[in-house]
C-alpha cells in the first residue's frame, strides 16, 4: 500500500505541471528576463545565435515561461525586419539554467530534437500565425494557427522552408521589433491560437497526474470503508 501510493504521489509530482496547462492557460506566466539586444548568449546557443545573425536575425533579448509546479524554461527572441519573421530559441531540458533537482522532469516530447531549439514565426495581414520549429510538435494545427516540425534539420534550411510556406499566407503583417511585441504575442498564443496544440502536448500529463491521484486516494477511502 505505501509503495503504490509513493509511486502515485511520484507521478504527481512529475506531471502536475502539464495536468495544469491543459486545465488553466493561466498555469504559465511569460516575463521579460534581459529586455536588451546585449542578452548574453550561453555557449550552446553560439552557433545557432550566428546562424541566424548571417539570415539578417536582431536579437531582442531574453524572458522566462513560467510553468505553475514546473520547470521554467529560458528562451531568445530575434526579429528578421525584411522578411518580417521573429525567431525564438528555447533551450532544453539538457541547458536549463533555471532548473534544480526538485523541478520535475519535461515530457517526453520536448526531449527530441537539438538542443538549441529554434522556432520561425511570420504573421499573416489578417492576423494568422505561420510556425516553422526544427523540433517534432503535436501538429494541432487551426485556420488561425498553422504550426510545423521539421527535425533535425538546420537552421538555413528551416528558415528557407519557413519562407515556402508564408508565400501561400495572404499577405505578410509587419511584426514588432521590440521584445515586448514578441512576448505579447508568445502569451496571448498560448491562451488562444495555440491552447489546442498545448493541450495535445500536455494530454497525457493530464492523464497520468489523474492516475497517481488514484493511487494514492484508492487506499486511503479503502481504509475508510474498512472502519465503517
Amino acid at each position: 500500500m505505501a509503495g503504490s501510493m509513493l509511486l502515485g504521489a511520484g507521478l504527481v509530482w512529475a506531471n502536475l505541471w502539464r495536468a495544469l496547462i491543459v486545465l488553466s492557460p493561466a498555469a504559465t506566466r511569460f516575463e521579460i528576463d534581459d529586455g536588451t539586444a546585449d542578452a548574453t548568449v550561453p555557449g550552446w546557443l553560439e552557433p545557432t545565435d550566428a546562424a541566424l545573425k548571417t539570415l539578417g536575425f536582431n536579437p531582442l533579448g531574453t524572458w522566462l515561461e513560467l510553468r505553475r509546479f514546473g520547470p521554467t524554461r529560458t528562451s531568445w527572441g530575434y526579429v528578421n525586419g525584411a522578411t518580417s519573421t521573429w525567431a525564438v530559441v528555447s533551450d532544453s531540458w539538457l541547458v536549463r539554467a533555471h532548473r534544480s533537482v526538485a523541478t520535475p522532469p519535461e515530457p517526453r516530447l520536448e526531449r527530441e530534437g537539438p538542443a538549441a531549439r529554434v522556432s520561425f514565426i511570420t504573421l499573416s495581414d489578417d492576423g494568422r500565425s505561420l510556425v516553422s520549429s526544427n523540433f517534432r510538435r503535436p501538429g494541432a494545427e487551426t485556420p488561425d494557427h498553422q504550426c510545423a516540425g521539421l527535425p533535425g534539420v538546420t537552421i538555413e534550411r528551416l528558415f528557407k522552408a519557413h519562407q515556402r510556406r508564408a508565400e501561400a499566407l495572404s499577405g505578410v503583417g509587419a511584426v514588432s521589433s521590440g521584445l515586448d511585441g514578441l512576448v505579447t504575442f508568445l502569451a496571448l498564443a498560448s491562451r488562444t491560437v495555440q491552447r489546442r496544440e498545448l493541450r495535445a502536448q500536455h494530454a497525457v500529463g493530464l492523464l497520468w497526474t489523474l492516475g497517481g491521484l488514484g493511487m494514492v486516494s484508492a487506499p486511503l477511502f479503502g481504509r475508510l470503508w474498512g472502519t465503517t
